[in-house]
């Protein structure tokens, strides 16, 4: 499915630009933007021919990112023995695979899917219309590799807005950041110095989880979380550790309110709560002032990584593209940060009573890579990832390539992998994870969805309910085109808006309500007629499974993490004409899928209480 329409002079033209393409010549690849209805057959999307093969595009990324783990951890030159055997690289962006544009994995399915298109069209000659000075360098890696020719032409990259801190951040000092981000956590954990907490008793339970997703019921001194839910009570009678990663509470008055219901929270006679950012000591300090330096000092010098990054498939070359993010990793604001949670919780897991049961919620972030390996460096019990949401097609946190799991592998990973139903599960087999390793359990963030469909009135006008995410990019296509659909039709449409909690929407061109992204999005499905969201957020569950017709919006800068991805119970848009139409046809589809054919729904816990009384 890399055949393209027209490619009779054998010259492909990429266009890199969120601008309107109007080239005449025989044949384009779209880099940042889907075929709309004006583009003739001559135009093809390099997003659309990702999204077709997203089972060989997904199968290489991973291979790609096992071979360069392998690369640089068995090479004495390249790792990065931080202590105990403990290989810093497990802790780096590249290992932890987030889905933001930082990340770039998104341009690298797009690379891999570009090296398919050139083979199969036989093209002999790229034109490339691009200002990305680092994905033009991975284009002639590419050209080089597969004896092509190259022309490149500089345009106009994007008319989106980009943040200031985005911006900023690149041109500041690595070393700058380092100070910048240990001052920073200086002054959190000094505004969170808790009340002394008692140790729970021999054999209780930790549970690691983020200062954030509270229970809209929590009190003052009752502890509650959309995390949890039920679970919280169900526990109300054992030892439990809560162990609380902060999020988004930057402000002293966010810390203080923060410290103020941590203290309040202790009150309980089992549950022991403490806040992991609140854990600095001097001799936190100086170990992560020397750790970092560790760190960067075994990084340099950088160029020792350039070949270490090229695919020995395809022989491209990708180190332009992910230089900076990797340095990032190594040296500067996040080396520090990594630093800093690696010694606050082996702090924590070194002076803690030994634990039966360890329970987190597996997102592959750097800290969990520190949990684990010191997990069982201090001989604590069973540790339990919980796949708390959906497991998605291109959420490649959770996925490796199948030598991970052969006999040998020293990627840490939990003893088993707590799913929450027959989609999560599928999801992750079918990526080869072990079945062995994976558990069942009770789906607590969607236990709400047992409850019988909401019986909705018809409103005068249509009211969409828009739930944005946290990537910049996929808010402002969503935004884009719905902007284009009210402009038309002014009087035919009712917005209520939720934003991310982490974005402020801003220069809106419609008429919205615009309600807090830190409200559950569930509590205004009753207000709707229609949910119009992202393909990222696994809100579409939610809505699909009360009954509200959804419609997702693919945003060509990032994946379609949708967890319904080829679901017919959802219509997916690319362009402002097919919101429109999907808009129009909400009557032949409404979701016909029920939440147990994906979910354990089982109000009494079940195999949570089997689980931790193993």
């Amino acid at each position: 499915m890399y055949k393209l329409r027209t490619t009779p002079s054998r010259t492909l033209t990429i266009w890199d630009s969120d601008f309107d393409c109007n080239l005449q010549v025989d044949s384009i690849l779209l880099w940042r933007q889907f075929v709309t209805e004006s583009d003739d057959e001559s135009t093809a999307s390099i997003s659309e021919i990702v999204e077709h093969n997203g089972l060989e595009i997904r199968k290489k990324l991973l291979e790609f990112i096992y071979d360069v783990a392998t690369s640089i951890t068995e090479n004495p030159r390249t790792n990065h023995k931080f202590r105990d055997d403990f290989d810093y690289f497990w802790m780096t962006q590249f290992h932890s695979r987030p889905y933001t544009q930082s990340a770039e994995l998104n341009n690298l399915a797009k690379v891999f899917a570009l090296v398919e298109v050139i083979k199969v069209n036989a093209v002999a000659r790229l034109v490339i219309h691009s200002s990305n000075n680092n994905l033009i360098k991975v284009f002639a890696s590419l050209a080089e590799n597969l004896k092509i020719e190259t022309q490149i032409v500089k345009v106009n990259s994007s008319n989106q807005t980009i943040p200031w801190r985005t911006r900023i951040k690149p041109i500041v000092p690595r070393p700058l950041l380092a100070i910048l981000a240990m001052v920073t956590q200086i002054k959190k954990s000094l505004s969170l110095g808790q009340l002394p907490t008692r140790q729970s008793a021999d054999g209780s339970i930790s549970i690691f989880d983020y200062w954030y997703r509270f229970s809209p019921e929590v009190t003052s001194n009752k502890f509650g979380s959309q995390y949890w839910t039920s679970l919280v009570d169900h526990l109300d009678q054992s030892g439990v550790n809560w162990w609380h990663n902060l999020v988004d509470q930057h402000t002293v008055s966010e810390l203080k309110n923060a410290k103020k219901m941590c203290d309040e929270f202790n009150q309980h006679r089992k549950h022991r709560h403490e806040i992991v950012d609140a854990k600095i000591n001097l001799r936190i300090f100086f170990t992560t002032i020397f750790d970092h330096f560790r760190v960067v000092a075994s990084s340099l010098p950088s160029s020792k990584y350039e070949t270490t990054f090229a695919d020995p498939i395809s022989g491209v070359n990708f180190w332009p593209l992910l230089k900076r993010e990797w340095l990032n990793s190594l040296r500067g604001y996040e080396a520090l940060i990594n630093c800093l949670q690696f010694n606050r919780l082996e702090s924590l897991l070194s002076s803690n009573t030994k634990q039966q049961h360890g329970v987190y919620l597996i997102e592959n972030q750097p800290w969990e890579m520190a949990l684990i390996h010191l997990w069982r460096k201090y001989s604590h019990g069973q540790l339990i990832g919980v796949a708390h949401s959906t497991v998605r097609f291109w959420d490649l946190r959770l996925m490796s390539d199948p030598r991970q799991f052969l006999p040998g592998s020293k990627m840490p990973r939990p003893d088993l992998v707590a799913v929450n139903g027959p989609l999560a599960r599928n999801s992750l087999i079918e990526t080869c994870y072990l079945e062995t390793e994976i558990v069942d359990v009770e789906a607590l963030m969607y236990l709400h969805l047992a409850k019988p469909k909401t019986v909705r009135a018809a409103n005068a006008k249509l009211t969409i309910l828009v739930a944005t995410d946290y990537l910049d990019s996929a808010t402002q296509t969503q935004m884009k085109l719905l902007n284009e659909v009210v402009t038309n039709n002014p009087n035919k449409y009712q917005i209520l808006l939720k934003p991310h909690w982490s974005q402020k929407i801003s220069n809106l061109k419609i008429k919205a309500q615009v309600v807090s992204g830190k409200q559950d999005l569930a509590s205004f499905f009753g207000q709707a007629d229609v949910l119009y969201c992202s393909a990222i957020t696994s809100a579409v569950i939610d809505g699909v499974c009360s009954g509200l017709p959804v419609i997702q919006c693919l945003d060509p800068m990032s994946f379609n993490l949708s967890p319904l991805r080829d679901s017919s119970s959802v219509q997916t848009v690319r362009t402002a004409a097919e919101l429109n139409t999907a808009l129009q046809q909400l009557g032949s589809h409404q979701p016909d899928i029920s939440a147990d054919e994906l979910f354990n729904l089982d109000a009494s816990l079940t195999r949570w209480t089997k689980l931790l009384q193993s």
